[in-house]
């Protein structure tokens, strides 16, 4: 069946909160009259949702938006292109002169105004852009297109992040750490209760410092307990992804007692020597971070230890890599999620002496994926 309006297609790059944005432009431009199809070469309007965690995923993304306006221009289609998500909040007026054949930029934190900038496009005028530097924390989602591929529910309850870690470009995309309003979160849920979802992934830069800034005396336990009596049909909650600083005694005991709440707890090491942390500006050491790792384990029946680990930061030497290979050794963990530094424009590490060299980190990287081989996956 052919759509009867304007048609869209979304290409989404990067990680579960990207593919969240993805659901909710989808559903505010359903709401205005537009039909997604699966065939990005036939829609009126092609975005790309990208990422700029890492610079890969950026020139993915770009490599693809290339492609696509090549064929455009070749077939002498009028297809509208729109570029959203990290890369346009601090690219900003450059990103138009990169790739002067972008008709409309939407920032992270403006992917709602889409619909109302479509119906007022004029293809001979001047590319639009539109970007927010920060949430607003009384923003509620209310449409939402699911993707049925995915069989959890994915729900934002914060935005941003205040951390500034210096390799780390989302403070400077995503802004400020902006916490959504409890009550928006509650009818958020309410509406998934008869769409065949049973089970939720909270989602925030640092989801586990919810409520920071909002409430002087309610935390993401206190959500997690809510959300847990006020929704009995919700059969599991996870959420992605926690800062070491904020897994507290308190959550721990949630946990423990809520049998609901999935036993993978993820949270980024990033690195496993103290010297490394404090210039990533961390804020905890290694012993640090392994005493939260053993409270979870001897707290939590069954509990599941996932990290994230970064190769090749400015100034690592052989020592210290070694050093974040035996945190791996020693703390078996169930899932890691390993990278390659890479430098973000705009990022304290980005302008730091000792860059290491692309071939010494690629070696890292294979050492690293052999001592992940041998001893995680083990919980």
């Amino acid at each position: 069946m052919m759509p009867s309006g304007p048609s869209f297609n979304i290409i989404t790059f990067g990680c579960q909160m990207n593919k969240s944005d993805s659901e909710i432009l989808s559903g505010a431009l359903m709401c205005a009259g537009y039909s997604l199809i699966d065939d990005p070469h036939s829609a009126n309007v092609l975005i790309f949702n990208t990422c700029a965690v890492r610079g890969n995923a950026e020139n993915r993304a770009f490599s693809r938006m290339r492609e696509f306006n090549s064929l455009r221009k070749k077939k002498g289609r009028d297809q509208i292109i729109v570029v959203t998500g990290c890369v346009p909040q601090y690219e900003k007026d450059e990103l138009l002169k990169k790739y002067p054949y972008i008709d409309i930029v939407v920032g992270a934190n403006s992917y709602e105004y889409l619909p109302e900038i479509l119906s007022e496009w004029n293809k001979k005028s001047s590319s639009v852009v539109k970007l927010i530097e920060n949430k607003d924390a009384e923003s509620p989602i209310v449409n939402v297109n699911r993707d049925k591929d995915f069989d959890q529910a994915f729900l934002p309850i914060m935005y941003g992040c205040n951390n500034y870690c210096s390799y780390c470009i989302v403070p400077y995309t995503r802004g400020r750490e902006v916490s959504r309003v409890r009550e928006d979160i509650f009818l958020s849920i309410e509406q998934l209760e008869n769409s065949g979802y049973k089970k939720l992934l909270l989602l925030g830069q640092n989801v586990n410092s919810y409520g920071q800034w909002l409430y002087d005396d309610y935390d993401f336990a206190d959500l997690l307990l809510d959300i847990l009596s006020k929704f009995a049909w919700i059969e599991k909650v996870d959420f992605l992804t926690s800062h070491p600083k904020d897994i507290t005694d308190k959550l721990i005991s949630v946990i423990a007692e809520n049998k609901r709440v999935g036993r993978e707890i993820h949270f980024p090491i990033q690195h496993g020597d103290d010297r490394i942390l404090k210039l990533m500006n961390r804020g905890y050491t290694v012993a640090e971070y392994k005493e939260k790792v053993s409270r979870l384990r001897e707290k939590v029946a069954g509990v599941k230890i996932s990290t994230d680990l970064i190769v090749g930061f400015p100034g690592e030497t052989e020592e210290e890599f070694v050093n974040m290979v035996n945190v791996v050794k020693e703390l078996g963990f169930f899932r890691v999620i390993s990278a390659v530094y890479s430098p973000r424009k705009g990022t304290k590490a980005a302008d730091m002496d000792d860059q290491i060299d692309s071939k010494t980190k690629k070696r890292r990287l294979s050492e690293l994926h052999q001592a992940v081989k041998d001893y995680a996956f083990k919980g």
